[in-house]
């Protein structure tokens, strides 16, 4: 009787229950499985990006403090004076006598040094010992027409490309205002301070 009113009801017997239950136990299963394995790799992924945004985070860090760094050496090298800067960039810290220049002399130890080095009998080898040892050019301007023809030989075929049709005057002209310029100009160049 049970049976029957359970068939006329509309709810499945006990034989069906069975059958049904295990595919949605399996199908439950396999969404538990789907679901843990999503989980662990979600969570890999999580950490994987949380350490690249770490590192980011660590680098821009360096970064900012690099910058301050610089900043401040930049803002001590301004307030430094310049009669100090000068004599500092020119003979060194004394704090860098423990980077292995022990034996680079300053003032009047090197002037003994050198001295000592240079040992002259005559006035020839005096003049030698006091003499800076560069041979430089000391009038580079007596041989300024010898280099601006140079320049101008070497300049006019290019001029020639650039401004087609203009008359020589005109290309020498233009030439004579990039020599102006030009580092080639001995004008142009530092010149040596001459010792009295």
């Amino acid at each position: 009787l049970a049976a029957e009113e359970a068939a006329l009801s509309g709810a499945p017997s006990k034989a069906k229950k069975s059958g049904m239950s295990s595919k949605k136990d399996k199908k439950k299963k396999k969404n538990e499985l789907e679901l843990l394995e999503e989980a662990l790799v979600g969570n890999a992924e999580k950490q994987a990006k949380a350490a690249k945004k770490k590192e980011r985070e660590r680098k821009e860090r360096e970064e900012r403090m690099q910058m301050e760094r610089d900043k401040l050496a930049k803002q001590k090298a301004a307030s430094q004076d310049p009669l100090f800067a000068n004599t500092h960039a020119m003979i060194g810290s004394m704090d860098d006598s423990d980077n292995g220049q022990d034996d680079v002399k300053v003032g009047r130890a090197a002037n003994r040094a050198n001295a000592e080095a240079l040992s002259a009998s005559s006035i020839e080898g005096a003049l030698s010992a006091l003499s800076t040892g560069g041979e430089e050019d000391q009038h580079p301007e007596k041989r300024m027409k010898a280099l601006h023809k140079a320049f101008e030989e070497r300049m006019l075929p290019e001029m020639k490309q650039q401004y087609p049709g203009l008359r020589l005057g005109q290309y020498k002209d233009k030439i004579f205002q990039l020599w102006k310029k030009s580092p080639e100009n001995p004008m142009n160049q530092p010149r040596p301070v001459l010792k009295s």
